[in-house]
């Protein structure tokens, strides 16, 4: 199975870029008769067609064993090798090889645990593959209830979407081949990840033992910010990979303090979304009470017909009729749109009694009236009020006009049989 090939005309075929590299479709060389296409390496015609899992390949009518490409490279040999080595190392049974029942899968090494069950699958992955063809294999395995890790040497648009390994072969034979990315482990702050280097050998042991587990962090989880607001992977990462790696390798620990600090995080954004309604509902509900005070303003000083002027004056004349301090309230729909009067006492002036309403809507009176005064600016004022008393009313009338002011106790009006 291979992806590239050479035409006459067009030049190189690529068959996992969309226009293959060379400005045409897939529909231009799959089954189409008499095109030539050939190997880059062995000069053989090769043909297009589509695996059972839908991957698009080329291959070799029939096919040389020289060729490299028709034919399992040395690097993906020793690959194999290494990983059976590694996992028979571990003290486990490791077999090359080995394919599913079905076909619908072969593992390049399947490891078997003790009961002689199929454990895990340890792929050598070097060939290119996209990221959707390689989920849809993982899927298998899951199927089949077969754990799985995909190893390769070189980064791949694939690698971090299922759990993977990068490993690298040593400059000297006698040295262990090491992991180069994949495996992970939280910072002491727990905020972000950052890389941790083993070799092939400690690795593979821990996976088969469960030491370390594929994991997908929460998100959020997975970057650091710079000093500029950027986003930017942990310090090693930012070589090789962006979002595209979702997925390593970590103790179970780590999985659980990510979930729990995944967890407080929650909390807290629940806890700010919290504070942040409450305070859109403080200010939604200070703009309504402002509006309404507004509005009482408005109606005020229109039933009234005072302006700011004339109501200085009236509470003027209010304060020294009575030789007291008075304080007087804004317009309250509990006291008929009138304005509360308040009498304020004690050493620091700390006690407010209610003594008064202002300019109360003569059709709005309630039983209030009968226990306070009642200041009006006007004798038209007081005989409003004096038509609407249904028991005696202290009315007050502080006139801003002309400075007349005078008490008078209103009578309700008597009833003519």
């Amino acid at each position: 199975m291979q992806f590239t090939a050479d035409h006459a005309e067009w030049g190189r075929v690529d068959i996992t870029l969309d226009d293959l590299g060379c400005g045409r479709s897939w529909e231009e060389i799959h089954r189409v008769r008499g095109l030539e296409l050939v190997c880059p390496e062995c000069g053989g015609q090769v043909f297009a067609r589509v695996s059972k899992l839908g991957t698009r390949h080329l291959y070799h009518r029939t096919r040389p064993p020289t060729c490299s490409l028709a034919n399992e490279s040395l690097e993906h040999h020793l690959l194999k090798l290494e990983l059976v080595t590694r996992a028979r190392a571990a003290g486990y049974r490791a077999e090359l090889e080995v394919a599913a029942p079905t076909g619908e899968w072969r593992a390049d090494v399947m490891v078997f645990g003790p009961d002689g069950d199929r454990l895990m699958a340890l792929e050598a992955q070097l060939s290119s593959i996209t990221a959707e063809e390689i989920a849809a294999r993982t899927d298998l395995y899951e199927r089949d209830e077969v754990s799985v890790c995909w190893f390769g040497i070189k980064p791949r648009p694939w690698v971090g979407t299922v759990p993977t390994l990068l490993v690298q072969p040593p400059e000297d034979p006698k040295e262990p081949w090491s992991v180069s990315a994949g495996l992970a482990r939280l910072a002491e702050n727990s905020m972000h990840w950052v890389p941790v280097g083993a070799t092939l050998t400690d690795a593979v042991s821990w996976m088969l033992t469960g030491r370390i587990t594929p994991y997908t962090p929460v998100r959020g989880s997975r970057r650091v910010v710079d000093q500029d607001g950027c986003y930017e992977w942990a310090e090693g990462w930012t070589r090789y990979w962006d979002d595209s790696w979702r997925m390593w390798w970590t103790a179970p620990s780590y999985v659980a303090a990510d979930a729990e600090r995944a967890r407080k995080e929650a909390e807290d954004r629940l806890r700010r979304q919290e504070e942040g309604r409450q305070r859109e509902l403080k200010k939604r509900e200070k703009a309504r009470k402002k509006e309404a005070k507004s509005r009482a303003y408005a109606e005020f000083w229109n039933r009234t017909g005072l302006d700011r002027q004339q109501w200085r004056y009236f509470r003027a004349l209010a304060e020294l009729f009575f030789s007291r301090g008075l304080v007087f309230g804004a317009p309250d729909d509990r006291f008929g749109g009138g304005r509360p009067v308040y009498e304020r006492t004690g050493p620091e002036g700390e006690h407010w009694t209610l003594v008064g309403v202002a300019c109360p809507d003569p059709y709005r009176l309630r039983a209030w009236a009968e226990e306070i005064s009642l200041l009006v600016p006007r004798d038209e004022d007081l005989a409003d009020l004096a038509e609407r008393a249904w028991e005696p009313f202290q009315v007050y009338v502080f006139d801003p006009d002309t400075g007349v002011m005078y008490h008078e106790r209103v009578l309700p009006t008597p009833v003519v049989p």
